[in-house]
């Protein structure tokens, strides 16, 4: 039930991940700049784009891998659906950054960083629920 469960979060995380990848996408100006620092760090739009698709779809991919090799340890493998959901919810907060600080409006980008932050919070969490997880069913089946 929870391996259905998490994959249809993942599921609808990818579908908003690309949702979101594309809206910022059309708003980006032909030179994205990531980060400002004295010398800034910039990419263009299409090396941005063709970075994110590779790398969206790696990570993504690795869903179908983990589920082909580890077929017999439903746990794991639903607890690596929600991983994969919450790295999708940290991307789709950076990509919000992005559009954010690329954008000619002025906002206070700094506001972004509740988003950020809580995305690596929720992933850092997530990691650790695993082998808490474990030890718990370890020291409860004594």
């Amino acid at each position: 039930m929870a391996l259905k469960i998490l994959k249809g979060v993942w599921f609808f995380s990818v579908l908003g991940l690309l949702g979101m990848f594309f809206y910022v996408y059309a708003g980006l100006p032909e030179l994205v700049t990531l980060w400002e620092t004295p010398e800034p760090i910039t990419l263009s739009r299409n090396g941005l784009f063709y970075l994110l698709i590779l790398t969206i779809g790696l990570l993504n991919a690795t869903v179908y891998l983990v589920r082909q090799l580890l077929q017999n340890n439903a746990g794991f493998v639903a607890w690596f659906f929600g991983m994969m959901a919450t790295i999708n919810l940290f991307i789709i907060a950076v990509l919000g950054f992005i559009h954010v600080f690329n954008g000619g409006d002025r906002y206070d980008y700094t506001r972004m960083a509740p988003a950020i932050y809580g995305s690596l919070i929720l992933i850092s969490v997530w990691l650790i629920s695993w082998p808490v997880i474990k030890l718990s069913q370890k020291f409860s089946s004594k």
